[in-house]
């Protein structure tokens, strides 16, 4: 179990940056070695401390991996809800929002990498094969992606009336679309169709939206 010390105090703020120290130094490792193949030794040495200054704070690699992945969600969430916040119909909403997330994505491929790690390879020779974090660990993520898709479902189900079975389906949809773009940016594949992403995001959004209140 991680220490624990009183908000505010000096040994909080040790454990504070000592910890940020840590994540930092991860988070190259794991977007130069990946998830699976990163060990607790090569993190504590790119943090400057020794193995055993990590263990009270995390008990693994895994747990390291899901605090990156954790704070990720938050920041990439507190975007969405900064543009979802602001004046519209849900149209408008949907259109802001999505772009917003997307933005936040767009500019950070290491923290994409972060959350497609359950698809990733690892020991499966196919390439495709989930690797979870636990299933503790894996629930709570989840749980925050799932609230950020509730989001855009919401609004979508708005703006076409749609039943719930619908709604899933048109949340899934653009989910996946969302993940296709940054895939496809990310591995510089846009170029050789001379279309910015944020171009195709945008007719994608335009035709959804004037398809939904169509329908």
């Amino acid at each position: 179990m991680a220490a624990t010390a009183k908000p505010g105090s000096k040994r909080a703020e040790l454990r504070d940056f000592k910890r940020g120290q840590i994540l930092a130094a991860a988070r190259r490792i794991f977007a130069e070695r990946g998830m699976e193949a990163a060990t607790m030794r090569e993190i504590a040495a790119a943090a400057g401390c020794t193995t055993g200054a990590i263990y009270p704070l995390f008990p693994g690699k895994e747990e390291i991996y899901a605090a990156l992945l954790r704070d990720s969600l938050a920041q990439a969430e507190a975007a969405l809800l900064a543009a979802l916040a602001l004046p519209g119909n849900d149209g408008e909403k949907l259109k802001r929002g999505v772009l917003a997330w997307f933005g936040y994505y767009a500019a950070r491929p290491a923290e994409v990498a972060l959350g497609l790690h359950l698809f990733r390879g690892g020991r499966q020779q196919a390439g495709l094969g989930p690797h979870g974090l636990g299933e503790n660990i894996d629930r709570d993520l989840n749980a925050r992606m799932l609230r950020q898709l509730d989001a855009f479902g919401a609004l979508l189900g708005g703006i076409g009336k749609l039943s719930s079975s619908l709604q899933q389906i048109e949340t899934a949809s653009l989910f996946a679309h969302l993940l296709g773009l940054l895939m496809a940016q990310h591995t510089g594949r846009l170029k050789t169709l001379g279309q910015p992403a944020e171009t195709l995001l945008n007719h994608h959004l335009d035709a959804l939206i004037a398809r939904l209140q169509w329908e």
